[in-house]
């Protein structure tokens, strides 16, 4: 594979291998409501939301590059702004005993509102300030982190084998009543295939003969992100061993399991 392939899909990975470990290493050790770190991440934020601005019309690999990082930067504080406690919804408390899946959703939908529509929000500003931009690879990231998340939000809430409730914050194990563990559910073979065949794209315009390096870049970093979150997907259904990746990052490794956390920190821990 040329290097033009092979250097985007190694950036990713190592980008959502670190950012994975630092998100993992501040939520499961800053206080809940910690000023200092949301200081610090909404600086990461405004960076990337700069970033965007700077970026929509710069068509070189390094342009895609830069896009791709300001799209997770933005993504990174609506996630550490949701476990800091900050942003969350009008009643971030437990699911009352015995509700039906109806109610449960709906109660879910209510511990994390605020978080979700502070997301559309964010999506409706990038899309206004990358409207037919040249560089559209920061747009699509924030857009895919989204997708996916949502597509393990409501597979972890239909039921999953692997829930992972052991790296989730302490302050939002009440999380844990709007869950349930099951083997499948119905709508994991539909996400695969949505998934599988978004990647498929993706991967044919990298390789298609007129895209030039601009584009073989983006699309590699795009392609690479979505198959990282559908290995976490996979992850949630089958028993591995993939919390060796995360335990030493977290300081609650004593506990048993797997983490996954890319994927369930986007999908907002179950909420």
């Amino acid at each position: 594979m040329e290097v033009s392939y092979l250097a985007p899909a190694g950036f990713a990975l190592a980008t959502w291998w670190l950012g994975t470990v630092l998100m993992l290493y501040r939520s499961t050790r800053a206080q809940p409501r910690c000023r200092v770190t949301l200081g610090w991440i909404s600086l990461i934020g405004l960076a990337g939301l700069a970033g965007l601005v700077l970026t929509r019309d710069l068509t070189t690999p390094l342009g895609a590059y830069f896009a791709f990082l300001s799209g997770l930067s933005l993504w990174a504080w609506h996630e550490m702004s949701y476990f800091l406690g900050f942003i969350t919804g009008p009643r971030p408390l437990a699911c009352p005993p015995g509700e039906s899946p109806l109610g449960r959703f709906m109660y879910g939908v209510k511990a994390s509102l605020y978080h979700e529509l502070a997301i559309v929000a964010t999506a409706l500003l990038i899309l206004v300030i990358n409207f037919d931009a040249a560089n559209p690879f920061g747009t699509w990231t924030f857009i895919l982190l989204w997708w996916m998340r949502w597509s393990a939000k409501l597979n972890i809430f239909l039921g999953v084998r692997n829930l992972h409730r052991e790296f989730w914050p302490p302050h939002l194990q009440y999380l844990c009543s709007y869950v349930r563990e099951a083997k499948m559910n119905r709508l994991f073979p539909v996400s695969m295939i949505l998934a599988g065949a978004a990647l498929g794209w993706m991967l044919v315009q990298a390789h298609q003969a007129g895209a030039n390096v601009f584009e073989r870049t983006g699309m590699m970093l795009l392609a690479t992100l979505l198959a990282l979150a559908v290995l976490e997907h996979i992850f949630l259904v089958m028993r591995v061993p993939d919390a060796i990746l995360w335990r030493w990052a977290s300081n609650r490794g004593e506990m048993p399991g797997a983490s996954n956390l890319s994927t369930n920190l986007r999908a907002g821990q179950g909420s």
